[in-house]
């Protein structure tokens, strides 16, 4: 998980406003982020296929 204190300051450098509430918010989506990116370089054609979708008639009206 990123450092609280890490968050903070790439925060302040950016000249932008601190709320200790929105630290894990921005932890959660730095992870998030890091998990996709990390996903990619493991299988980076991951998102050249084209999925296959199957569509009900009775749901198209």
């Amino acid at each position: 998980m990123m450092d609280e204190a890490f968050i903070r300051q790439g925060l302040y450098v950016q000249g932008l406003p601190v709320y200790t509430t929105d630290i894990p918010y921005i932890q959660n989506l730095l992870l998030t982020m890091n998990q996709a990116r990390t996903s990619l370089q493991v299988f980076p054609h991951l998102n050249m296929e084209v999925p296959v979708t199957v569509v009900d008639k009775g749901v198209i009206r």
